[in-house]
């Protein structure tokens, strides 16, 4: 991990619940090509957009929606909202989705571009209740670094517990079942896809 990042806030502590970390790295032929290297992936880490090209084998889908509750199509900012569409039933209370905002982008040059996301309710909505599997205590920071000749693309997971807190029992048991199974490894087989997309294109 390069030096910074423990000082960047973009990875929080860990007290409770799940955790986990992918990574997936690449060795550059030499300093003009690791530089090539970490512009092309970070790019790649912002265009939320596309990252349903790089997570075999599960095929999650994820489309950046801003502050309105509108689809977009850039790359993604501070504030925005990320929809994820995941295999098999959804919830009433995300929409049929679930959902995360992104609370903070840093980007150090030459050094690393994080963005870090947590579970919230849907924008603009009058339900309150996170609308997404995990409780809101939980985030997911996505990290391209370089270190020397090796730029490497990693998720951290912290802070995760299934949201058994929402008030319709199939939502429960739904969020229960997933949170479980993403504890449990699943989550890690997506984003081990996803981090090595990102490196490789």
């Amino acid at each position: 991990m390069h030096p910074s990042l423990a000082t960047s806030g973009l990875i929080p502590e860990q007290h409770w619940g799940g955790q986990s970390n992918t990574s997936y790295g690449k060795r550059a032929a030499n300093n003009e090509a690791s530089i090539a290297l970490y512009e092309a992936s970070r790019r790649r880490l912002l265009d939320v957009n596309q990252w349903q090209l790089f997570n075999r084998p599960l095929r999650a889908r994820f489309q950046l929606v801003n502050t309105n509750g509108e689809a977009v199509d850039r790359f993604a900012h501070q504030g925005d909202y990320i929809r994820i569409s995941l295999p098999g039933p959804g919830t009433h209370t995300g929409q049929g989705f679930d959902w995360v905002q992104i609370e903070q982008i840093r980007s150090q040059e030459d050094a690393y571009t994080g963005i870090r996301v947590r579970p919230l309710p849907l924008p603009h909505s009058a339900d309150r209740e996170t609308a997404h599997f995990f409780k809101r205590y939980a985030t997911s920071s996505f990290i391209v670094e370089k270190n020397g000749l090796e730029v490497k693309a990693s998720v951290y997971g912290r802070n995760e517990i299934p949201n058994t807190g929402v008030r319709r029992l199939l939502d429960k048991i739904r969020n229960l079942f997933t949170g479980i199974s993403a504890i449990l490894g699943l989550s890690k087989a997506q984003w081990s896809g996803l981090v090595k997309g990102i490196i490789e294109g």
